[in-house]
Parts: C-alpha cells; sequence; structure tokens
C-alpha cells in the first residue's frame, strides 16, 4: 500500500525527470545558432503504476521517467531540400561557367569577334580601291593578324576554361570520396550508440549534414535501416548492380569514384575505336601509386564522348574501377566499352560540370569552323584552288597562302617559306588555336594578291598583265562578308579548301574571284551571332534557373526550420514552465517531510 515513501519517490522521480527536460533545454538553446543542429525533445512517460490491495480500487501512480530524448526532424523535408539542392547546384556551376564564356566572347562589343570580322573586309574593301597603296595593304595584314590573334585567344581562353572545369571535376571526386568516408564513419558511430540502447541525436545531425553537401554533387537517395544506419546511393545508378555508397548494415561492399586523367588513342588498333585510359583511384593524382590503366575496345564516338565530359568511373572501396556487378578491373586488362562503367549523373555540381563541358567543346568546334572557314575561303580567292605539288616539285599558283596553320609554318631568316608542301598540306589542320596569317605577308605586303590573274602566279609581282590599279581580287575578298558558305559543315564534309566549294555546293567563276553563295550556308558574321545568341539563351536559362531553384530552396530550409530549428522564445516559455515544475515536485518533497516529521516526532509527544 502506497505511503509518504511511495509519495517521496514520486516526487523524486519528477526532480529527475525535469531536470533532464531542463538539461535538454539549455542544450537547445546551446545550439541555436550551430549550423545543422536539430531541435530537441525529452519525451515523458508514467512510471509502472502500483496495484494496490486490501480492497482499494485503482491503480497508484509511481511518477514519472524520461522515455528518450529525440530531435525533431522531418524526413520528407530532408528529401525535398536535398532534390532541390541537386538542381540548385546543377544550375549554379552551369551560370557561373556560361558567364565566363560570355566574358570571352565580350559580344556585343567594339573590340568583339563580330566587330573585328567587319574590320577585317572593311581593310579589303579599302585595298580594292587603291590595291597599289603599301598602306592600304599593311592595314589589311594587321587587321587580318588582329583578327587571328582575338581568334586564337578566344580559343585558348575556351579551351583553359575546359580544364578548368576538369580541375573542378577532379576536386568534386576527392570531395565526394572524403564526404563518403566520413558519412560511412558516423554511420557507424550511430548503429554502434543506437544498439547499445541509447539515441545519438548529435550524431545524426553531423551526418544529415554530409548528406546535405552530399545532395549539392548529385541527387541522392538515403534508405533507412536498423539502428538508425542508413543506405545511400546516387538517383542515377547507370546500370551498375552495385550502386550503394553507404550501407546501412556495415557488412555490404560500398562504391566509390574515381578520375579519368588520360584518354588516348590506341595506334595499334586501326578501327581507331581502342583507346588507352589513365585513372587515378578516388581522384589521388598527388599519388603516383593510385594510377592506373586500362585498354578499352569498341569506345564508340558517344561513349568516347561521354568519358571525356563525365571522366567519373565506378569503383570499389579501394577506388579501383568496377564493372556493374562490382567486380574490379585489374590494373592493365583489356575490357570492351560495355564493361566501362562511367557515372553519369543528371541533376547536381556533376551533372551541371559535364553538360559545361560539352558546352564549351561545341563553342571551341564553332571557333574552329570559324579559323577553317576563313581560311579556306580567303586562301581560294587569293591563291586559287589548292592543287596537290610533289614535295620536291615547284609549287604553282596556290603558293602563296594568306592564312597558315602556325603550328607547321617555317620560315627563314627573310621570313619567306621554307616548308611550302608541309603548309598546304596542313591547311586541312586550321583551327581556332593556330589560325594566322603568313609571315611572308607580314613582312612584304606587296605579295598580297589583288589583281584579276594573280592566281597564276607564285607571287604577286611576276604578274605583268593586268595594271596596277586592278583591286578585283581584294574585292572578290571583301565580298565574303556576305556570301553564304556552308560553315556548319566545316571539318565534317568539308576538309579543305577545295571540299569548301565542291562539297559545299558552291561554285567558283571569274578566275576564281566569285564564289556563288550556298542557300543552306550562311555568313561567317551570321554563324558567330547564332552561337552568341545560343550562349545568351543557355545563360539566361542558367540565371532564372538558379534564381527559382534558390527561392524554392529558401523556402524549403524555413519549413525545416520552423521544424527542427531551435526558437529562444519558445525554449525560454518551456524552461519556465519546467522550472515551475521542478520546484512543485521539490515542493512536495517538503511537504513529505514535514508529514514524517509528524508520523516520527509528533506521535512521540
Amino acid at each position: 500500500m502506497a505511503g509518504l515513501f511511495s509519495t517521496f519517490n514520486v516526487a523524486k522521480s519528477g526532480m529527475s525527470a525535469q531536470q533532464q527536460v531542463i538539461n535538454t533545454t539549455s542544450h537547445n538553446i546551446s545550439n541555436a545558432a550551430t549550423e545543422g543542429y536539430s531541435r530537441q525533445r525529452a519525451v515523458l512517460k508514467t512510471n509502472a503504476p502500483q496495484t494496490t490491495t486490501g480492497g482499494v480500487a485503482g491503480q497508484i501512480g509511481t511518477g514519472v521517467q524520461v522515455a528518450a530524448i529525440e530531435r525533431i526532424r522531418d524526413t520528407f523535408l530532408d528529401y525535398q531540400v536535398r532534390n532541390e539542392n541537386s538542381i540548385y547546384e546543377q544550375y549554379t556551376t552551369r551560370e557561373k561557367f556560361l558567364s565566363e564564356i560570355e566574358g570571352i566572347f565580350n559580344e556585343p562589343s567594339d573590340s568583339g569577334l563580330s566587330t573585328q570580322l567587319g574590320t577585317f573586309f572593311d581593310a579589303w574593301q579599302e585595298l580594292s580601291k587603291q590595291p597599289q597603296s603599301s598602306n592600304a595593304r599593311t592595314v589589311v595584314a594587321q587587321q587580318a593578324l588582329a583578327l587571328t590573334d582575338l581568334i586564337n585567344s578566344s580559343y585558348n581562353k575556351l579551351q583553359n576554361l575546359r580544364n578548368n572545369a576538369q580541375d573542378l571535376m577532379l576536386s568534386s571526386v576527392k570531395n565526394i570520396n572524403s564526404i563518403l568516408s566520413e558519412l560511412d564513419d558516423y554511420n557507424r558511430q550511430i548503429v554502434s550508440v543506437t544498439a547499445s540502447g541509447n539515441t545519438p541525436n548529435d550524431l545524426m545531425d553531423k551526418r544529415d549534414m554530409l548528406l546535405d553537401e552530399l545532395s549539392g554533387k548529385f541527387n541522392i537517395t538515403v534508405e533507412k535501416g536498423l539502428y538508425n544506419g542508413v543506405t545511400v546511393k546516387p538517383v542515377d545508378t547507370n546500370g551498375m548492380v552495385t550502386p550503394e555508397l553507404i550501407q546501412a548494415d556495415l557488412t555490404s561492399t560500398q562504391a566509390r569514384f574515381s578520375y579519368v586523367s588520360g584518354i588516348e588513342q590506341d595506334p595499334s588498333d586501326p578501327s581507331g575505336n581502342t583507346y588507352k585510359i589513365t585513372y587515378y583511384k578516388c581522384g589521388q593524382t598527388d599519388n603516383e601509386q593510385s594510377k592506373q590503366t586500362l585498354t578499352v575496345t569498341g569506345l564508340t564516338p558517344d561513349k568516347l564522348n561521354d568519358l571525356k565530359t563525365n571522366r567519373i568511373l565506378w569503383a570499389d572501396l579501394d577506388g579501383t574501377a568496377t564493372r556493374a556487378d562490382g567486380f574490379p578491373i585489374r590494373n592493365g586488362d583489356t575490357i570492351p566499352a560495355s564493361e566501362l562503367m562511367i557515372f553519369k549523373p543528371t541533376t547536381g555540381e556533376v551533372a551541371g560540370n559535364s553538360s559545361i563541358q560539352a558546352d564549351i567543346d561545341t563553342y571551341i568546334d564553332g571557333i574552329n569552323k570559324i579559323a577553317k572557314t576563313l581560311a579556306f575561303a580567303v586562301n581560294s580567292i587569293h591563291s586559287g584552288m589548292q592543287n596537290p605539288i610533289d614535295e620536291k616539285g615547284t609549287p604553282g599558283y596556290d603558293g602563296m597562302p594568306f592564312f597558315v596553320n602556325a603550328d607547321v609554318a617555317i620560315y627563314d631568316k627573310n621570313m619567306n617559306m621554307t616548308n611550302i608542301y608541309d603548309i598546304l598540306n596542313s591547311e586541312s589542320g586550321i583551327n581556332g588555336g593556330n589560325l594566322t596569317v603568313n609571315k611572308e605577308i607580314i613582312a612584304d605586303v606587296m605579295k598580297i594578291k589583288t589583281r584579276t590573274t594573280d592566281f597564276n602566279y607564285l607571287t604577286a609581282d611576276q604578274n605583268t598583265v593586268d595594271g596596277e590599279g586592278d583591286g578585283s581580287r581584294a574585292l572578290a575578298i571583301a565580298k565574303l562578308r556576305n556570301t553564304l558558305i556552308l560553315v556548319q559543315d566545316v571539318g565534317i564534309n568539308i576538309t579543305n579548301r577545295n571540299e569548301l566549294f565542291t562539297r559545299g555546293g558552291s561554285t567558283f567563276s571569274n578566275s576564281y574571284m566569285t564564289i556563288e553563295n550556298n542557300i543552306s550556308g550562311m555568313t561567317l558574321d551570321s554563324y558567330f551571332k547564332n552561337m552568341t545568341n545560343t550562349l545568351g539563351v543557355q545563360s539566361k536559362k542558367a540565371q532564372d534557373m538558379v534564381a527559382s531553384q534558390k527561392n524554392v530552396l529558401d523556402a524549403l530550409n524555413q519549413r525545416r526550420d520552423s521544424e527542427s530549428g531551435v526558437s529562444l522564445d519558445e525554449e525560454m516559455a518551456n524552461l519556465i514552465q519546467y522550472q515551475h515544475s521542478y520546484t512543485a515536485n521539490a515542493k512536495v518533497i517538503s511537504t513529505v517531510d514535514e508529514l514524517l516529521d509528524v508520523v516520527v516526532n509528533g506521535l512521540k509527544r
């Protein structure tokens, strides 16, 4: 039967429970500004009641106890935040790089490529009016040099930007693997603490922060397991049978990622579809021992492009590349392309980086097409169609190209070309990085061909047929400004100045000075403006998506903070309530003490 001592124990349990509740409130207040902290709450439940005997009905309560200290967390909000965060980081990455590409093109402006193209053709227009003027010829040469310098600069900057994107990809691989290692460590601690009967709230907060960070790299799925463990894997498994990055049961295998640093075509395969792949385990490029090589056969252009823009391979915990079933591929092995597992997420920083590399490649290709088209078109009018010549033979009328491949052209001390055969045959290799003006023409601008039959002579000074005032050929080059050329096919179906017209559908006439318009083509300026217009649309879309996703994320984070965050006003109100409860329990004990004094000492009197 309950007595005063039983009442004493009830009050004692109340004081003990309120003390733990106050401790939890104090912990909340202390971490009000801690990033990632989730508000905690002590869950109280009554002690097992005492069953009465002797005809007294009912049970007598025995007090209260703290059943658990739980954190307030909405897992659905976590899912929403991580999903939107993945999309946000994808477009943040794209917006950053697209903005840099816009800075490289610098359009519209007085110093952009469009303006330089116009200035270049204007110089030829003026030269056609006074072809005998060395000043007008010098202006043409210098404007052409300024144009090629700008094309070279744009090309090199785009290449550097692509290298920066690849460096960011490497950094992402290292960061992802580091996050996964930390996640695995926290996961193990959480499972261990939970199995011992405790609730590791603070450890779970740290794990959730890492999951939030990981979601910015790529979209993830998080599945709960026993003892508060979690299994983490990407949403985009890319055909992997074992895509788990973190395992709830702590015993199964876990996947990681490695970085491809080198992709080289194997010259021993005549099909051209075999490549030597070099990768570093877990992206540890500073450790040569982690360097691995593979030979991959049957690598199609599409998969090769995927590999070049993604450069991330599925790997085991050690960083060794694996097949779809998680079985490791040994260093030096030869495998078919179907067994090479490339990680290709559709959202997140990694996806944004991959897509921007593809975009940069597109703009580099566009610059290359402009450079090649400019070289093919100007050279064909300046010197005529390119005829095959014997290496030891004497060059014919195509012996004075206006534009040359800077990687090949060699000159003597007097700036005369010494390897004309190689120069002419390297014209197909001209790109945005090596396009330049023939130094022989820069040194002697009188070698610029401006007259009707200049194409029949190795150098213009050999022409004794046309008068000095003949500027017909210079005018023909100036008219290229408005000529419709199949620029989009240059470098694909059109690989030299001859094919620009035979395959491009254009035709020559009037002593190689008139190029007929191709109705399927476009002008050089229009082609470049199409590039910049596309860039503008892409950049605007990325900016809009970043702004939109930020608003969505801010709203979700506010909802999550209202659910899991600490409100100091609420905690202070609770603290007062718990203080009064503690005081009341203390008063019960004081009252019991007085009653016991009556029982023990009062009865004696």
